[in-house]
C-alpha cells in the first residue's frame, strides 16, 4: 500500500523535497522536531497505546507542522449509529469493489472498527 503511495507521488510529480518513512508510531526513528507533516491512516486502531503513537507525533512535528489522522470510530449517539452502520456495512464495502476492485478489504475495515 505504501509502495502504491510512493508510486502515485512519483508518477503524478508530487515527490519533491520529502521523505517516506514508516516505522512504529509509538518509537518512531526520527529527531525532535524534525517533520512538516506527520500522516497515519486507519493505523491508530493497531497501536497498543495510543497515547504514546500522539506523544511521539507531536514530538517529531515542527513547531506548526500539521498532524494528519484518518481513523473511523463507534458512534455513540444513538440516533446516528443505525445510519452509521448502515452507511459503513453496505456502502464502504460497495466502494472498495467498485473503486480498488476489493470488497474484502473494505469489508474487513468496517468490521475492524
Amino acid at each position: 500500500m505504501l509502495r502504491v503511495g510512493r508510486d502515485r507521488a512519483i508518477n503524478q510529480g508530487h515527490l519533491n523535497d520529502f521523505d517516506w518513512v514508516t516505522g512504529n508510531a509509538e518509537t518512531l526513528p526520527l529527531e525532535d522536531n524534525s517533520v512538516d507533516v506527520y500522516t497515519i491512516a486507519f493505523g491508530l486502531r493497531n497501536v497498543t497505546r495510543i497515547d504514546d503513537a500522539l506523544k511521539e507525533a507531536h514530538r517529531v512535528l515542527k513547531p506548526g507542522g500539521r498532524f494528519y489522522c484518518l481513523e473511523f470510530s463507534h458512534v455513540e449517539n444513538p440516533a446516528f449509529s443505525a445510519l452509521y452502520d448502515k452507511f459503513s456495512f453496505n456502502l464502504i464495502p460497495k466502494m472498495g469493489e467498485v473503486i480498488a476492485k476489493d470488497r474484502d478489504s473494505y469489508q474487513y475495515l468496517v468490521e475492524s472498527i
